[in-house]
């Protein structure tokens, strides 16, 4: 093998190891071609042609983190391809700063808005669900992942931050909108009646304690919960499938609640 090949194969192999599920993909090449992958011989070509045939060198290893971006990207908004010093961060459980804008995201090109706290800067600045967030301060958000995008919302209480927001899919009129980042706070649901004299409960959050926050702003509504609850979940999306399932339980007595799907188990 040529020094230039023995080079090649150290710079593709190396980003590979830090996905885990990479590695389980190129094992299944080993086997026959019929059970592989074909797609990795046009991986090769294309890492190839980039090698030799485009007009400038190559940065392999941006080259590379595109590709396993893009492998991890094919999979769904919420999976991302994270790298080495990110993956350090979880394993290290480095805790993110308590500011923060009361905002949910996704992935969607840009970062899209898919929960908005009540009483969060967010909400008092007017941000929707369905709004994308197009730069936070400096930095584009194309290609940004969830995780990525969510770290650079959090700082210090205190702190301002300016979003570049796209509303209605309107790309060529991005307007900005500078925010304080606060601590979130921590009520879970508040009750009361409607002037009808119904109960209302609104849910702004399903973190932990939700389920105990529902029950006792349920009874907080007195005597009008006995003929029926209106809860208030839209632009929920926060929380930890627990708590959800607990906050069903106070009004499901029996039966099944949730169910954890998963890939099914291959035949032999």
């Amino acid at each position: 093998m040529s020094r230039r090949a023995r080079v090649l194969v150290f710079l593709i192999s190396t980003p590979l190891v830090v996905l885990v599920a990479v590695g389980g993909l190129f094992g299944a090449v080993r086997a026959p071609r019929q059970q592989g992958l074909p797609h990795l011989r046009v991986f090769e070509d294309v890492v190839r042609l980039i090698l030799n045939a485009y007009v400038e060198q190559p940065n392999i290893d941006k080259v590379m983190d595109g590709a396993m971006k893009g492998l991890v990207d094919g999979l769904d908004p919420d999976t991302s391809y994270l790298t080495p010093d990110e993956v350090r961060a979880i394993d290290a459980k480095a805790v993110l700063p308590e500011g923060e804008l009361g905002l949910v995201i996704t992935r969607q090109f840009y970062l899209r808005i898919i929960g908005v706290r009540d009483g969060s800067p967010a909400q008092r600045a007017g941000l929707q669900t369905g709004d994308f967030i197009r730069a936070i301060g400096d930095t584009a958000t194309r290609d940004m992942s969830a995780f990525a995008g969510n770290r650079l919302l959090h700082g210090a209480p205190g702190s301002k931050v300016t979003l570049l927001i796209i509303r209605n899919g309107n790309t060529g009129d991005p307007h900005p909108v500078e925010l304080t980042r606060e601590v979130a706070k921590t009520d879970r649901a508040e009750g009361k009646r409607l002037p009808g004299g119904q109960a209302y409960v609104r849910v702004t959050s399903f973190g932990p304690g939700a389920a105990d926050a529902l029950r006792a702003a349920v009874a907080a509504t007195g005597p009008a919960a006995t003929n029926g609850v209106i809860i208030d979940l839209r632009d929920v999306a926060d929380g930890v499938p627990e708590e959800g399932i607990g906050a069903a339980k106070l009004f499901v007595k029996s039966g099944t609640i949730a169910i954890r799907a998963g890939r099914p188990t291959p035949t032999a």
